[in-house]
């Protein structure tokens, strides 16, 4: 996260220069200055956000239902142009082999944010393929050099470093889903985006070594590290094997779907558990929101015939619509656990509402083709995102570890809008805004009417401050 420091260090010194352009007789120069600081911020700050949200929640058909989003596409551009030289100097930095174990988002989101980048990157070329019209270049050319970049980032040794403390040097054939469901899913999009063959050879190495270790595991499960088993790590790493299948020329998708029977055995119910024990089956902990996004994203292709079931089963007990907002709950409702909760995972947990379960719920509800819920969902990303002239989005960038990954939370929310079901809509119904998205624009609007008028009484002056006194006859 950007140092907090840092803003209020900035917060301290606009306002200390606004009291004494305000309340000093003798600071016009002062006013002035200051009026353009705060115009400058107004307009980047303010004005900007309020009328690009306007301009995609009122033009972009995608953000409001389940089908392709214009804003997306915005998105990747402007993300395609900084990874480039984020991977160039995080690598040349050598810090990736520095970090302990107890640094998740050190550790964890450089790789995963590059495997989402290249995993959103293959879905919307495949959209655009459908459909130029959504942008101008293609995705696989404007991104180019990022979709390099990325995959280079993957592949890096000091971005095993974590990894290799868990397992030793012989990672790649120890259990570890988790790491091995990502190589597997960059190394296929890349091929899939560049036709490059470089690496196809180690792909299947480790699709090899993954799929006989899920399928020589006693219940279906793998650890990602030492005793830690997350079933929807598994579902993924099934999901990416039969991806890669296509690439090598080999059908794994039977192979898949048995994968994934044998997983589902060990649900709570049919939904999957946070955690499991990769020995017994017995789950660890409830079903929880924040896996259950990752989760979802890949069982209609893993379990066609009760992907539909299930996801109606996880509406009753985890959709949530109230305080005029809506999204996913962290835990069912049907539980005990608290409404406020927080660990790395879930994020902040408020009033039920698990942020990370909402935010990685755009994309399976897209999948589902739920454009009442996939565009109330879109409508409230942007409105909270603030999207600012340079293309970064303000708050997931806030809310993204600064040094080590950056474009993090950008780079999740680009995955999760690239999602789309297999035969999407052709015209597809916009989703109402929610009450919390009109709010937030009002206020956005009350901010925007008082810095406009901080900003006029600063660069016109103050009469009654500047007027020159009138001389009088004693």
């Amino acid at each position: 996260m950007i140092d907090s420091l840092w803003l209020l260090l900035i917060g301290v010194v606009l306002s200390m220069m606004l009291v004494v352009a305000r309340f000093s007789p003798r600071s016009r120069r002062l006013r002035k200055v200051t009026g353009l600081i705060y115009l400058a911020l107004t307009i980047c700050f303010v004005l900007y956000p309020l009328l690009v949200t306007c301009f995609y929640l009122f033009t972009d058909d995608g953000l409001r239902s389940a089908s392709p989003s214009r804003f997306a596409y915005s998105l990747h551009r402007s993300l395609s142009r900084k990874i480039p030289e984020y991977v160039e100097k995080r690598i040349e930095s050598r810090v990736a082999s520095t970090l302990s174990i107890s640094q998740i988002t050190a550790t964890e989101s450089p790789v995963y944010g590059a495997f989402f980048y290249l995993q959103a990157t293959v879905k919307l070329q495949q959209q655009w393929e459908k459909d130029p019209s959504l942008a101008s270049v293609a995705p696989k050319i404007s991104g180019r050099e990022a979709i390099d970049s990325s995959l280079r980032l993957m592949l890096d040794a000091d971005h095993a470093h974590w990894i290799k403390t868990y397992w030793g040097d012989d990672y790649m054939q120890d259990p570890n889903c988790f790491y091995r469901a990502l190589m597997i899913g960059s190394i296929t999009a890349h091929h899939l985006l560049t036709g490059d063959r470089q690496h196809l050879p180690l792909l299947q190495n480790i699709v090899d070594d993954l799929a006989d270790d899920i399928s020589q595991s006693p219940h279906g499960y793998v650890d990602d590290y030492p005793s830690q088993c997350f079933p929807c790590d598994v579902a993924c790493g099934i999901a990416m094997i039969d991806q890669a299948g296509k690439v090598l020329q080999q059908d794994r998708s039977e192979w898949a779907k048995v994968a994934y029977a044998r997983m589902a055995e060990n649900d709570i119910g049919d939904l999957p558990p946070y955690m499991a024990d990769q020995k017994t089956g017995i789950p660890q902990g409830p079903t929880r929101g924040c896996t259950n996004g990752f989760f979802f994203s890949y069982l209609p292709k893993l379990s066609p015939d009760t992907a539909e079931a299930s996801y109606q089963h996880l509406v009753d007990e985890f959709w949530q619509e109230k305080y005029g907002a809506c999204g996913w709950r962290e835990f069912s409702r049907k539980g005990s656990m608290p409404s406020s909760y927080f660990d790395p995972d879930s994020g902040p947990v408020i009033g039920g509402f698990g942020t990370g379960a909402t935010g990685l719920g755009i994309g399976y509800t897209r999948i589902f083709g739920d454009h009442h819920r996939a565009g109330a969902l879109g409508a409230e990303m942007l409105a909270s995102a603030v999207p600012l002239p340079s293309g970064i989005l303000l708050l997931p960038r806030l809310v993204s570890d600064h040094q080590h990954a950056p474009y993090f939370a950008e780079l999740v929310i680009l995955h999760q809008l690239s999602m789309l079901p297999e035969n999407p809509a052709t015209d597809p119904q916009r989703a109402a805004i929610p009450p919390v998205v009109w709010g937030i624009l009002l206020i956005e609007v009350i901010v925007l009417v008082l810095l406009s008028r901080i900003c006029w009484f600063l660069l016109r002056g103050n009469r009654y401050l500047t007027q020159k006194p009138v001389a009088t006859l004693s």
